[in-house]
C-alpha cells in the first residue's frame, strides 16, 4: 500500500496518495513511511501545522531521515517560523550538505531574515548543483535585487525568464511576488512577458494594469485596465480586481459598479462585498445588502477568506448604521479567522519585539547619529511621513502630493528591506551609506520624475529613522499621531494587505502600539528639531489650513492653495484609505472609540494615557 502511495505522490495524484498513507497508518500506527508521506503532502500543499506533526515523529523516530527535516523547514517557513524553518534545513543539510533544493531553502530562510550575502552564496551553490534550475535562480535575482544590486538582478531575471516555458500563469505568479517584495521593475518586466504570451489575457492585462498604477504610471494603467474590463466583464474576480484598480484610480461610481456586477456574476464570493460597502457610506436604503451578506455569511460552504472579508464587510457596515455591538462582533470574527489563516497558532512574540525596539535605541544615540550623518548624502529629495499604520499617512501624502513640486512615492518596502543591516552596523560606513543613498533616490526618480521632492508615506519608517537621518540628514520628516485608541481600532477593522505580526489580535495592537510610542520618544529626543515635524491628526482635521500651512512652511516649499484640497488629487491611491482620501478632508473619524466604548476590551488600557500624551 505504501509503494502505491508513493507512486500515486510521484504522479502528483496527492489525494489517493493521501488515503493510501492514511489506510497504511491505520494498519501499522508506527510506520515512518506513512507519517513522511502525510508530512511531506501537507507541507507542499495541506496543513503546515499538522505537517510539523508528522514530521516531528518521523525525526525522532529516524534521526538519519534527511527529508524529515527538509520539509519540516518547508512547513515551518509557510507558518512564518523562518528562524526556526533555517534550523531544521540546516538539520537536513548536515545529513547531505550538497543538496541543492535544501541548499535554496536555506538561502529562502536567510533571504527572509535579511543575511543576504550568506543567502546569495547558498543560492549561488544551489545554482552551479542544480544546473540552474530557474526558480532558484529567480530566488537569487531577488536576493541580488534586496542588496541593491539591481542590474546584476535584471539581467538574471532576464536570462530565468528567457529560459522559463511560455506560461502566461507563471509568469504572472512571479510578477506578484516580485511586486509583494517592492521589486517593481522586475514585476514589470514578468507581467509585460506574461502579456506576450497571452495578449487578451483580462488576468495578465489587469495584473500589468495595477502594477503600473502603483508605480503612478496612472495613463497607461487605466488603458490596460479598460482592456480587462472589455474582455473579462463574465469573470467575476476579474471584475472584482478592476473595480480595486479603478477605486485607486478615483473612478469611485465605476468601481460601485463593477463590483455590483462581480456579485450579480458570482453571489458567492467575500471580498466584492467587503469592497463595495467599504468604498460608500452604508444607509438605511442597503439594509437589502446587508441581509444578503448577513445571510452568506453563516453559509459553512464558504472559504475562510470569503467569509473574513463578508464579516469586515458587516463590521463597517453596521458601524454606518449605528449598530456598534454588531459591528465590533463581526470585526471580531474577521480577525479571529485572519489569525488562524495567518498565524497558524504563532503567538505575537512580546520579548522579541521589544528587543529589537530595546537594539534601536542603543544603536542609534544622539553622538552616534551626529557622527553618521557626516557621511549622509546632501540631497533633501526624500520626504518621509511616518506613524503608527492607519494614523493617517495617506491623508498627508495626498496633501503634499497636490503641491506641484512634490510627487507621490507610496509605500517603499526600501528601508524596511535595509534596516535590519543597518541597526546591527553593517552599513555604517560612508561607502555603504551612499550606496544606500543612491539605490533610494533612484526608486523616487523613477517613481516621480522631474519633482523636487518625493513622498514615501510607509508607516512604518517610524521604527528605522535613525538610519534614514544619518543616510538622509538634510531630508524631511512628518510623523502623524492619532488618538491611540481611535488608531488600534482602525487597525482592528481594516484587512491587511500584508501580513502585520502583531495584527488581529488587540491585546498585541495595544503592545506594539506602547512599543511604537516608546521608540517614537526616542527619536523626539534624538533627532534635530529642524528634521522632525510632529503634527495631530484630529489638528489637521479640524484645523486643516493651519495645519497645512505650518507642514508646507516645515518643507520649505512655496504655499499652494491644491494642498487644501486633497480629494482632488488624481494620483492613484492603493491602500485601504482609498475611499476616505477622494472625500473633502472631514471630522467624522474623531473619537470613534466613544461609540465603540462598552466593547473596548484591551483597546481600553489606552484610554488613560491620553491624558497624558498629544494624540
Amino acid at each position: 500500500m505504501l509503494r502505491e502511495a508513493g507512486a500515486a505522490h510521484a504522479k502528483g495524484d496527492l489525494k489517493r496518495a493521501t488515503a493510501l498513507a492514511q489506510q497504511a497508518l491505520e494498519m501499522d500506527e508506527q510506520s515512518i513511511q506513512a507519517k513522511l508521506l502525510l508530512g511531506v503532502i501537507e507541507a507542499k500543499v495541506g496543513d503546515p501545522t499538522a505537517a510539523v506533526g508528522w514530521l516531528r515523529q518521523v525525526r525522532e523516530a529516524d534521526p538519519g531521515s534527511f527529508h524529515a527535516p527538509f520539509w519540516q523547514s518547508v512547513a515551518l517557513h509557510r507558518l512564518g517560523f523562518v528562524a526556526e524553518a533555517a534550523e531544521s534545513v540546516q538539520a537536513a543539510l548536515l545529513l547531505n550538505p550538497n543538496d541543492a533544493q535544501a541548499l535554496a531553502q536555506l538561502g529562502r530562510c536567510l533571504m527572509d531574515l535579511r543575511r543576504l550575502p550568506e543567502a546569495e552564496e547558498l543560492l549561488r551553490r544551489s545554482v552551479h548543483l542544480s544546473g540552474g534550475a530557474p526558480p532558484v535562480q529567480f530566488q537569487l535575482s531577488l536576493c541580488l535585487h534586496l542588496q541593491g544590486r539591481d542590474e546584476e538582478a535584471e539581467r538574471l531575471l532576464a536570462q530565468v525568464l528567457g529560459a522559463m516555458p511560455p506560461s502566461a500563469q507563471n509568469f504572472e505568479h512571479l510578477a506578484s511576488y516580485l511586486m509583494t517584495q517592492g521589486n517593481a521593475l522586475g514585476a514589470v518586466a514578468c507581467a509585460r512577458r506574461a502579456l506576450e504570451v497571452a495578449p487578451n489575457s483580462p488576468s495578465t492585462q489587469l495584473l500589468l494594469g495595477r502594477i503600473l498604477q502603483e508605480e503612478n504610471r496612472a495613463a497607461e494603467a487605466e488603458q490596460l485596465l479598460r482592456k480587462a474590463a472589455e474582455s473579462g466583464s463574465k469573470d467575476a474576480p476579474t471584475m472584482a480586481r478592476l473595480g480595486t484598480a479603478l477605486q485607486g484610480l478615483g473612478r469611485l461610481d465605476e468601481a460601485i459598479g463593477c463590483f455590483q456586477n462581480a456579485i450579480a456574476v458570482d453571489p458567492s464570493q467575500g471580498y466584492p462585498y467587503f469592497a463595495l460597502v467599504n468604498g460608500k457610506r452604508v444607509v438605511d436604503e442597503d439594509r437589502s445588502l446587508l441581509e444578503r451578506m448577513t445571510a452568506l455569511a453563516d453559509d459553512a460552504r464558504l472559504t475562510p477568506r470569503d467569509h473574513s472579508f463578508l464579516r469586515y464587510g458587516l463590521g463597517k457596515a453596521h458601524g454606518d448604521l449605528g449598530d456598534y455591538q454588531a459591528s465590533m462582533e463581526n470585526y471580531r470574527i474577521a480577525n479571529d479567522i485572519e489569525a488562524d489563516l495567518r498565524f497558524h497558532g504563532r503567538l505575537f512574540d512580546f520579548a522579541e519585539y521589544t528587543d529589537r525596539v530595546d537594539r534601536t535605541i542603543h544603536r542609534f544615540t544622539a553622538p552616534e547619529l551626529a557622527r553618521m550623518k557626516t557621511a549622509g548624502s546632501a540631497s533633501d529629495v526624500p520626504i518621509f511621513v511616518v506613524g503608527m499604520m492607519r494614523s493617517g499617512t495617506t491623508l498627508v501624502e495626498q496633501i503634499l502630493s497636490s503641491h506641484p513640486e512634490v510627487g507621490a512615492g507610496g509605500e517603499q518596502p526600501f528601508w524596511v528591506n535595509n534596516w535590519p543591516l543597518a541597526v546591527d552596523g553593517a552599513k555604517h560606513s560612508p561607502e555603504g551609506m551612499s550606496k544606500l543613498a543612491d539605490r533610494y533616490l533612484a526608486i523616487l526618480t523613477r517613481l516621480a520624475p522631474g519633482n523636487r521632492h518625493v513622498v514615501d508615506k510607509m508607516p512604518v519608517n517610524y521604527a528605522g529613522l535613525g538610519i534614514i537621518h544619518s543616510v538622509f540628514p538634510r531630508a524631511k520628516i512628518v510623523h502623524i499621531r492619532r488618538h491611540p485608541v481611535d488608531n488600534c481600532l482602525s487597525i482592528y477593522f481594516t484587512p491587511n494587505r500584508v501580513m502585520t505580526e502583531f495584527a488581529h489580535v488587540p491585546e498585541n495592537i495595544v503592545f506594539a502600539y506602547r512599543e511604537y510610542l516608546r521608540v517614537m520618544d526616542h527619536w523626539r529626543s534624538v533627532l534635530p528639531p529642524e528634521a522632525l515635524l510632529e503634527i495631530d491628526y484630529s489638528d489637521l482635521v479640524s484645523d486643516a489650513e493651519q495645519v497645512i500651512r505650518k507642514t508646507i512652511d516645515f518643507l520649505g516649499l512655496p504655499w499652494d492653495d491644491a494642498c487644501l484640497s486633497p480629494h482632488q488629487n488624481q494620483r492613484s491611491v492603493v491602500t485601504p484609505s482609498v475611499w476616505q482620501v477622494r472625500q473633502p478632508i472631514y471630522r467624522s473619524s474623531l473619537e470613534t472609540w466613544k461609540k465603540y466604548e462598552p466593547w473596548l476590551g484591551p483597546f481600553g488600557e489606552l484610554l488613560p494615557k491620553t491624558s497624558e500624551m498629544k494624540c
